[in-house]
């Protein structure tokens, strides 16, 4: 019955070994990155902004409610009506000739802010794949090891049998831990597509809200 067993789960570290590569090699020119959509390091302006120029815009900061309205805008946990509820309340306030450039220096804060959050979740995300690479490893040489104790076995040693067991919840634990790993990236793909759509819905709710007169 042992021996059973240990066969199964060796034939289940070539499943894990190929499963990693699989989730892996998704971008040949990008081995670390395991998601579908085709990785794009950096986003430019224009693929999120159509309204007036952001280059150079620092210093948004500094203003204490423009950044109440940003941090607002960027968080994926505020429903985007609401967001722009606040966005509308504070752009009415404004003075007529300071308007334009609040609005436009808002959304040079939002870009800065969501682009560097999108990198910083990707680059989580290689280290991610890196680490379940070195668990689908780890994962083969306890199997391989498993292997060598069923040998002894199938020989007369009974004495393995209680290193196998304990062999055996090591293997079946990381395996475990290493499946459940795995099935959490396409879920974790789907955080840079989100970051990306707030971008683009917030830079249209500011568009609109520089549309006004």
């Amino acid at each position: 019955m042992t021996a059973n067993i240990v066969r199964l789960n060796l034939s289940a570290v070539a499943f894990l070994a190929l499963g990693a590569g699989a989730a892996i090699a998704k971008d040949a020119a990008n081995p670390d990155w395991p998601c579908v959509q085709r990785k794009v390091a950096d986003l430019t302006v224009g693929a999120v902004w159509q309204g007036p120029s952001i280059d150079g815009l620092k210093g948004w900061w500094e203003d204490k409610e423009l950044m109440a309205v940003l941090d607002t805008l960027a968080s994926r946990r505020v429903p985007l009506d609401e967001a722009g509820k606040k966005l509308k309340s504070w752009a009415a306030t404004l003075p007529a000739d300071q308007r334009d450039a609040k609005l436009t220096l808002l959304f040079a804060g939002l870009f800065d802010k969501l682009t560097m959050q999108r990198r910083t979740v990707m680059s989580g995300l290689e280290k991610f794949i890196a680490g379940l690479r070195e668990r689908a490893a780890d994962i083969e040489k306890q199997g391989s090891e498993l292997g060598a104790l069923e040998a002894k076995a199938m020989a007369g040693d009974d004495k393995v049998t209680t290193e196998m067991a304990a062999a055996q919840d090591k293997y079946d634990w990381a395996s475990r831990i290493y499946q459940e790993r795995q099935n959490s990236i396409p879920i974790a793909c789907e955080v840079p597509v989100i970051i990306e759509q707030r971008l683009f819905q917030a830079g249209e709710l500011i568009m609109a809200e520089l549309a006004k007169k």
